[in-house]
């Protein structure tokens, strides 16, 4: 059994005249991703590693979720590939996750978390809004092979 949890990023602040890549989080953001984190500290605990996008909003995030959750940051990866905002990209590279990992946390942006998760449930889920997460667990051992997971949403909001 392999479990994906989509997390995205929480929110960004444009209040700088940056790139998208450079965006940092927002004061509401910051306090959204926090009682996230903590609100859903024992499902999260389950997870062995956190692989980010490298775009400040989502490395930002993911920080702050290592930190409530696991006191340190040695489960988390930075992985360009996730600074993507074609699904496709993602489904890609939930394909290729090695095996040896059976439960694990992408941290990264939408359309592109929405549409993945849509793809890889059973059921349509709700689309993903800053900080909102959606775990999705598959009856496949294998992740080039996982399909029509069965899905927990969490919204920021609930």
């Amino acid at each position: 059994m392999k479990k994906l949890l989509l997390l995205r990023h929480a929110k960004s602040s444009w209040q700088y005249h940056v790139e998208d890549y450079d965006r940092p989080l927002s004061e509401k953001g910051i306090k959204d991703i926090n009682k996230v984190s903590l609100k859903n500290i024992n499902v999260f605990k389950r997870f062995e590693i956190i692989l980010t996008s490298p775009a400040n909003r989502a490395l930002h995030t993911s920080i702050i979720f290592s930190r409530n959750v696991f006191a340190k940051y040695e489960r988390l990866r930075v992985v360009d590939e996730l600074y993507s905002f074609n699904y496709k990209n993602i489904i890609d590279y939930v394909y290729k996750l090695d095996n040896a990992l059976s439960n694990v946390v992408l941290v990264g942006h939408n359309p592109a978390f929405s549409n993945a998760a849509e793809y890889f449930s059973e059921k349509r889920p709700p689309e993903l809004k800053t900080s909102d997460w959606i775990m999705l667990e598959f009856r496949q051992n294998n992740w080039s092979k996982v399909s029509k997971g069965i899905y927990t949403y969490e919204s920021k909001k609930s």
